[in-house]
């Protein structure tokens, strides 16, 4: 117990050491954020702030519980209580379709990365993932029993074993373009198409069933629908009628007619006897009764479009979801409406006693059917977020969101402190004065606000501009406002009156960015199209410098604290820095492999943030030019950096809609890596193989390379990291491969030798091969003798459920290591035994831990650390699991 609580003590000492400010800086921060705020946050964030856009919903089959799949993952909801109980995250993309299993144990879930995956429901971890005909799915679905996952897009049906995760078959649906369904019993797949033609298929070999033809032909098809015994199918037409049709024969049952306008949609009651059917020509729904064919009573309705029909589960309430963002409730029986709902999507609980819908505001409403009162609601799900700005004491955060609102947050609790609304249209742009009392905002109404960030009103609403306003920039003094828009112009305002005091122009596109230098003498401003960067006298609005070195479109500028240096972030994936005497390039940053959005300095002007198309946000010494951290998290494009004003946080909206902050103090102190995406396919035929590997090889040493020259990581030269990150691919090619020290000089070799029995005499391939042979020997030297003991960092990371740590041995020893949670408590320890010096770098060799402690309990996900010990090796790092 002793030893124990020397060792808790070492560890405490030796976390305080190289991570002192994330823990005495960010603690009390993290204590009083919301919970759900830290789940699964990827490494380096303390927090993150909304929950993402939503675009879909799904009950579990018991009725209490609600998945809501978002921008950012799948969130899971307690019915009873609307309280947020998980958060599943792993796709890399956005989330499109969700559904359970029929036993309710399982979820599949589709991303916008092409990826399919199945999730534990009781534990929140991932199953397995599927890649194989994973691209460009409308929608997911598990067969009636369970067994098989369904996936249909508008001419595509794909298939996969639950079990295995395999791929099945998939067969294609030409020509289909309005509608389609799938039977209960799974078995059968309906198509419809703008020909006028229904087809059957059979789901477990992809055959034709049957082609349905009788509804007028070249008349789109616009809706089909199963009843619940799968014997019937019924199609609406533009030609005015519904068909029932005998599943088994194909042959015509009987024809509906009524409506005096093209039929939408159809839909069975859970019972079958009745079927529902709306058209949007007549501004009717008729219910039928399915075995005379006979109209039952026809429903008229206001001059809205309905998107669909449905019956409740008990079959005695129709829903419709109107255009106008209401859903409406009908009594089935007597056709009257029962209440009229204002948010859309909806879904029906299992029991039908609940409905769930969510709308433009990104809420989700429970709404009780009988009496169509708001049950509760969830909120905080937030559309795309294009700017972020601290406030100068750094309490306070603001975003810009494409619905249509400013958010004001509590930095240190995460909470909503206030919206602003009173755009009309996506906000782009937000800015603190200096004396943080207001807010300026630019958005797509071609309007200016200045806002009172006490009150939430609205100071003055300049106008002016004739297109949408992409940036807002106050002054040092607060004095002047300048903003740049889609007209071309940048217009400086006077903010106590809003009133116009000059028009800047020059650009000949769009300014996406404004920027005051430091002293409030000059200004800069990004252009779009014209792709120049423009530096102006304030005082006179003439031009001082116009740079034209980007070859793309310029998206954000920045000074440096200093006001001596400009940086640029352009579409070309480059960050220029720029001499704001001169004009002159003083450094180009490469390493993104995306559009960059926005650059930001830090306030001591030594680190610089950028925000990509590529989903990360990175972190730049501006001396050297290095990257010193490439942090990974959003979903979609990272449109803007804001550092606070203290240096030690770092805010990054993101098309995903959330904002997330991040820890920056980490960074400086103890420099934790993170792997970069690498495009190994260096030839870019498409296939990572030994030709890529020979080729980064023979341009080794290559300064501002590109990808097809062999730069694959994308730091602006070709060496030795590029030719292992190739190397990595090909040995692992999952993404979870161990970092580059891990690859051996043995696995090299054999590729090597792999090259050499292609025969290729070309002086370029012959060069390659050299260098790597050289590799090889340096490797091989290493890996012989270690000059000294070090522990590496686990691969992959974050992890679920497994990681490997590799480490090296400088002499023979006793070898264990000890893993402990964020608190200091032992977890786990691997007992290692006597290892002779040498390389314990591949999976083979590294120390294995599956996620468990010495009870066999699998762990949580958070941060953990892990200790060497061997000799006098007491080395410690960090490792992240992430479910």
């Amino acid at each position: 117990m002793l030893v124990d609580n020397v060792i808790k003590t070492t560890l405490f000492f030796s976390l305080m050491f190289f991570s002192v400010s994330m823990f005495l800086c960010v603690a009390h921060t993290n204590a009083e954020h919301e919970p759900y705020a830290q789940w699964s946050l990827p490494e380096g964030a303390k927090a993150r702030l909304g929950k993402g856009s939503i675009n879909e919903i799904a009950y579990l089959p018991d009725g209490n519980r609600l998945a809501v799949a978002s921008s950012i993952g799948i969130w899971i909801y307690d019915i009873q209580t609307g309280e947020e109980l998980n958060l599943l995250i792993g796709h890399t993309g956005g989330i499109e379709s969700v559904s359970f299993s029929p036993d309710g144990k399982t979820l599949a879930s589709w991303s916008a990365d092409d990826t399919v995956r199945l999730w534990d429901v009781n534990t929140g971890d991932t199953i397995r993932t599927i890649t194989e005909g994973t691209s460009g799915i409308d929608s997911v679905s598990f067969s009636p029993d369970g067994k098989t996952l369904i996936s249909w897009n508008t001419y595509t049906v794909s298939l996969w074993d639950v079990s295995t995760g395999d791929f099945i078959h998939n067969f294609s649906t030409p020509r289909v373009a309005a509608s389609e369904s799938l039977s209960p019993d799974g078995q059968t797949f309906a198509s419809a198409d703008w020909e006028g033609t229904v087809r059957l298929w059979d789901v477990s070999t992809g055959d034709i069933i049957h082609i349905l033809t009788g509804h007028t032909a070249g008349v789109g098809v616009d809706s089909v629908s199963f009843s619940p015994d799968g014997q019937t199918l019924a199609s609406g037409s533009g030609d005015k009628t519904v068909r029932l049709w005998d599943v088994s024969t194909g042959d015509t049952i009987r024809i509906l007619i009524g409506h005096t306008g093209g039929v939408d949609s159809v839909s069975f009651s859970p019972d079958g006897s009745t079927l529902a059917s709306w058209s949007g020509s007549d501004y009717t729904v008729r219910l039928w009764d399915v075995s005379t064919g006979d109209t039952i009573r026809t429903i008229t309705v206001h001059r809205t479009w309905i998107e669909s029909i449905s019956f409740s589960p008990d079959g005695q309430t129709l829903v419709s979801e109107d255009s106008d963002d209401t859903v409406r409730l009908w009594d089935v029986s007597t056709g009257d409406t029962i209440h009229t709902l204002t948010k859309h999507p909806m879904w029906f609980s299992p029991d039908g006693q609940t409905l769930a819908s969510w709308s433009a505001d990104d809420t989700v409403r429970l709404w009780d059917v009988s009496t169509g009162d708001t049950i509760r609601t969830i909120t905080r799900h937030t559309e795309a977020v294009y700017s972020v700005s601290f406030s100068p004491d750094g309490q306070t955060l603001a975003s810009a969101s494409w619905d249509e609102k400013i958010r004001l947050w509590d930095v240190n609790t995460g909470d909503t402190i206030r919206i602003l609304i009173g755009h009309r249209g996506r906000v782009y742009s937000v800015s603190f004065s200096p004396d943080g009392q207001t807010l300026a905002s630019g958005g797509r109404d071609h309007t200016v606000r200045l806002w009172d960030v006490s009150t939430g009103d609205t100071i003055h609403t300049p106008t002016g501009h004739e297109g949408l306003v992409d940036s807002v920039s106050f002054s040092p003094n607060g004095q002047t406002l300048a903003s740049g828009g889609r007209d071309h112009t940048v217009r400086l305002w006077d903010v106590s009156t809003g009133y116009i005091i000059g028009i800047l122009t020059g650009h000949t596109s769009e300014v996406n960015s404004v920027s005051f230098s430091p002293n409030g003498q000059t200004l800069a401003s990004g252009g779009s199209e014209d792709k120049t960067v423009r530096l102006w006298d304030v005082s006179t609005g003439d031009t001082i410098h116009t740079i034209t070195r980007h070859t793309e479109a310029v998206y954000s500028v920045s000074f440096s604290p200093d006001g001596q240096t400009l940086a640029s972030a352009s579409w070309d994936e480059k960050i220029r820095l720029w001499d704001v005497n001169t004009g002159d390039t003083i450094r180009i940053l490469i390493g993104h492999r995306g559009r960059v959005y926005s650059v930001s300095f830090s306030p001591n002007g030594q680190t610089l943030a950028s925000g990509s198309g590529d989903k990360t946000v990175r972190l730049w010494d501006v001396s050297t030019g290095d990257t010193i951290r490439t942090s990974t998290g959003h979903t979609s494009s990272v449109y803007s950096v804001s550092f606070s004003p203290d240096g030690t946080s770092l805010a990054s909206g993101s098309r995903d809609g959330t904002v997330l902050l991040w820890d920056i103090a980490p960074a400086v102190v103890d420099v934790i890596d993170v792997v970069d995406v690498i495009d190994a396919d260096a030839n870019g035929d498409g296939v990572v193989n030994v030709i890529d590997l020979v080729i980064v090889a023979a341009n080794f040493g290559a300064i501002e390379a590109t990808a097809a020259r062999g730069d694959v990581d994308g730091n602006g030269v070709v060496n030795r990291q590029d030719i292992i990150a190739v190397l990595e691919a090909l040995e692992g090619k999952d993404a979870a491969g161990a970092p580059a020290s891990v690859s051996t000089a043995h696995s090299l070799q054999l590729w090597i030798d792999r090259a050499k029995r292609l025969n290729n005499t070309d002086a370029t391939f012959q060069k390659g091969l050299a260098v790597l042979e050289q590799l090889a020997a340096t490797l091989n030297k290493a890996e012989t003798l270690p000059e000294r003991t070090v522990l590496l960092q686990n691969y992959p990371n974050p992890f679920n459920p497994e990681t490997w740590i590799p480490y090296q041995l400088a002499e023979t020893s006793e070898v264990s290591i000890s893993i402990y949670d964020v608190t200091g408590q032992l977890v786990r320890t691997l007992q290692l035994g006597n290892q002779a010096a040498g390389a314990y770098l591949s999976r083979n060799k590294a120390a294995y831990w599956d996620g468990r402690n010495d009870q066999g309990e699998r762990v949580s996900s958070n941060s953990y650390f892990y200790k060497l010990n061997a000799e006098d090796s007491a080395a410690v790092k960090r490792m992240v699991i992430l479910k």
